[in-house]
């Protein structure tokens, strides 16, 4: 009689210590890659703040998203601790830690502005309202749906909280309509740039490596997002998504700081990101009152430049042309 019991209590503790495990390994793991990540946007930081002289409002956009990267990584390191002491005191929390619901928080912050940067971008590439409003509701409705899923963690802190049905179905909202706002973001940049490559013959190779880094960037987010949702919808009660949930903002970050950092490597080349983004050969110098393309395909006069320079929706190189359009 004793022995069923026994075999039972075996049973359930063969299964809490499998999940703590699992548990622990995913979030070992996503931590190490979110801290690699980390130092990867520190180097980006450094390299944007000393190369470049953006707009303020540009440069304070990029501290800012350092500053979010910063928190997460210390959040998700408090959590961490927070779980292995646990269990080195044997004393075991089945709620979810006040930090990785901040954590959350700040990563849905990141992707917000993350994407308003490169509908911005869209915009000052193609002035097509339709795509730059789309993107920017998607990235709206992520960001609402993002903070009714934190609010909800704040007020239901019990672990098996996020394994319900009514927090599934608004968690895979919240990576869906991201990772589709991303695919948008990437189609619509390349179809943009592509229509500038069939009429400007001569700088196809630039507007190819812009292709190709649009694409790269798009996809390792969206990646991330998909597998994300995938994930914590067809496996609730594991914890296999927790490494791409805690690298998704990371990436995010990385990808607009290197959006910005890349413009010095286009040498003899202006890009144009938008007000105040843009750099010209190794001199990443022009403020928002010299920036004067407002057009897709428009000539522009660089102020304080010894050459007029053509202006073509994503990119420059230096030339001489009979009149100036301005915007």
């Amino acid at each position: 009689m004793s022995s069923a019991p026994s075999a039972a209590a075996a049973a359930q503790l063969a299964a809490l210590t499998s999940a703590i495990k699992e548990l622990f390994a995913t979030t070992f793991i996503g931590f190490t890659v979110a801290t690699t990540l980390y130092g990867v946007s520190i180097l980006q930081c450094f390299l944007y703040f000393r190369k470049y002289r953006d707009r303020l409002a540009l440069k304070t956009m990029v501290a800012v998203l350092w500053i979010l990267d910063t928190l997460t990584t210390i959040f998700v390191a408090h959590s961490l601790f927070l779980f292995v002491f646990g269990l080195l005191n044997k004393k075991v929390d089945v709620n979810i830690p006040w930090s990785f619901t901040a954590e959350k928080l700040l990563v849905t912050i990141i992707t917000f502005i993350a994407q308003c940067f490169y509908a911005h971008t869209i915009w000052k590439v193609s002035r097509n309202r339709i795509i730059t409003v789309f993107i920017s509701v998607l990235a709206v409705g992520t960001f609402a749906l993002g903070i009714y899923t934190t609010v909800h963690l704040f007020q239901n802190a019990a672990l098996n909280s996020i394994s319900t049905r009514s927090f599934l179905i608004v968690s895979g909202l919240v990576q869906g309509l991201a990772a589709l706002n991303d695919i948008v973001i990437t189609g619509s940049l390349s179809y943009y740039l592509h229509i500038k490559r069939s009429s400007l013959p001569s700088s196809e190779k630039l507007i190819d490596t812009l292709i190709i880094y649009a694409v790269s960037r798009g996809v390792l987010t969206a990646v991330a997002q998909i597998m994300f949702l995938v994930l914590n919808v067809a496996m609730p009660h594991h914890q296999y998504w927790l490494p791409f949930h805690m690298a998704v903002g990371k990436l995010y970050v990385n990808s607009v700081l290197a959006t910005l950092n890349v413009r010095q490597s286009l040498s003899q080349t202006e890009i144009i990101l938008g007000p105040g983004i843009s750099t010209r050969g190794n001199n990443a110098h022009m403020s928002e009152g010299d920036q004067t393309a407002t057009k897709p395909i428009t000539f522009a006069a660089v102020r304080g430049a010894s050459s007029v320079s053509t202006t073509v929706g994503t990119f420059s190189r230096g030339s001489v042309v009979p009149d100036v359009e301005q915007g």
